[in-house]
């Protein structure tokens, strides 16, 4: 339908045309005699018929009428002459010149703007595509700085030319003593300017690849990243974010904390100013009592609350602490805390109390364990007294109460991505 109404509507330019060359000839016997040209009040000798003037008007209209049938003509230009703006039937400035390579040639560039120094024949090929269509003109605009030239060409997407249908070389230039090569500059004014904008709809907004530094916050090396939108959030504002990262990602969910991703595509938080990747911690404000301890087995103070499984997501060190405040009944017993990881003992200590009884003593315990990745580890706290006891006679865990409430005993457990 749209070739029909093209083709309606270049047959009607050509009528009328054709009647206005008509109307022209028609006027041919009232102007017969030849017309003399005066400039300004004097006599001008040079005569010409105005038959002569309708015959190549009317040459010109038939030469449009042609054109208008045969189709638009690609514009050109020789060298050092300007390509016109707009279409080549109006040379319309304020019509888009579009200039486009015809189905069976793939030039690359289809526009190139060379500095000095830089052969005009400076070009690449055209990049092959499994899309259509199969041979493509990449780039279509390109530029190469003065003294500039191509990159190595290859398949590689950080080879040039890469897939960008605008793109730009940086030349060769030294300024003040400092030598520069930029590909593009982009420049904003105003505190909410942006020299240049990336964007995508669920790939890279801004990607930089580089045999040295691939991303640099050069003049006052400031980074800013906000928060994403809530619904990516696990607990709005605070994260992990609810998606699953790429390796080695980083975010910063709506308090401001960072979180990054290791390798498997697990978010890990970054806390205190430093890399404490995993913080694991159990308490209790119970107060817990052994009795009849033979000195010499472990027992689990609380296997249901004082415990803590961990499955590291990254080969790291675990700090284990341990803490209680331990107290006896009977004079004559210390209390001995240790911290069991998967069925050993990382680490223990003995507390005071043999003096005395009934006077609780903070016990603080703190061990370091290798832990590796995608492992699972069962931490508790154990005790036992540091020598036989009656049958009657116990220890204790938990000062207190005050409020209702005994003395914190607390086991953490802090990871480390190992260096």
């Amino acid at each position: 339908m749209g070739i029909a109404r093209a083709s309606r509507r270049k047959a009607d330019t050509v009528a009328e045309l054709s009647a206005q060359v008509q109307a022209l000839q028609a006027r041919l016997e009232k102007l017969e005699a030849p017309a003399h040209i005066g400039n300004g009040g004097g006599p001008y000798r040079g005569t010409q018929s105005r038959r002569d003037l309708l015959k190549l008007a009317g040459a010109a209209a038939a030469g449009a009428a042609g054109s208008i049938v045969l189709g638009s003509v690609p514009a050109t230009a020789t060298s050092g002459s300007p390509i016109l703006l707009g279409n080549a039937t109006t040379n319309d400035s304020a019509a888009t010149t579009d200039i486009f390579p015809t189905t069976a040639t793939t030039p690359a560039p289809l526009f190139q703007a060379t500095g000095q120094t830089v052969p005009p024949t400076t070009t690449v090929l055209p990049t092959a595509s499994t899309s259509g269509p199969p041979n493509q003109s990449i780039p279509l605009i390109g530029a190469i700085g003065p003294g500039g030239t191509l990159p190595p060409i290859g398949s590689d997407p950080h080879d040039y030319p890469g897939f960008a249908p605008i793109q730009g070389v940086g030349g060769d230039t030294t300024v003040a003593g400092v030598r520069y090569s930029e590909g593009i500059n982009g420049f904003g004014t105003s505190p909410t300017g942006v020299g240049v904008f990336g964007e995508s709809d669920v790939g890279y907004g801004v990607a930089g690849g580089s045999g040295g530094i691939d991303l640099a916050a050069l003049g006052n090396g400031r980074i800013l990243q906000q928060s994403p939108p809530t619904t990516l959030l696990a607990n709005p504002p605070a994260g992990p974010p609810i998606y699953i990262p790429n390796d080695f990602e980083q975010i910063r969910d709506g308090n401001g904390l960072l979180y990054v991703s290791v390798l498997g595509g697990n978010w890990v938080p970054v806390q205190f100013g430093g890399l404490n990747l995993s913080l694991f911690s159990a308490v209790s404000l119970q107060q817990y009592r052994l009795t009849g301890s033979n000195g010499q087995t472990w027992a689990d103070m609380d296997a249901t609350r004082l415990i803590l499984t961990i499955t590291p997501l990254f080969d790291c060190v675990a700090i284990l602490t341990a803490n209680a405040d331990l107290w006896t009944a009977v004079a004559g017993l210390n209390q001995d805390i240790a911290i069991n990881v998967n069925g050993a003992i990382a680490g223990w200590k003995e507390s005071g109390g043999f003096a005395g009884t009934f006077s609780p003593n903070a016990a603080f315990l703190q061990t370091i364990v290798q832990m590796t990745a995608a492992t699972s580890y069962t931490i508790k706290i154990q005790w036992k007294t540091n020598k036989p006891a009656g049958a009657s006679d116990s220890i204790f865990a938990g000062a207190g109460p005050i409020a209702g409430a005994f003395s914190p005993t607390r086991l953490t457990a802090h990871l480390i991505v190992n260096p």
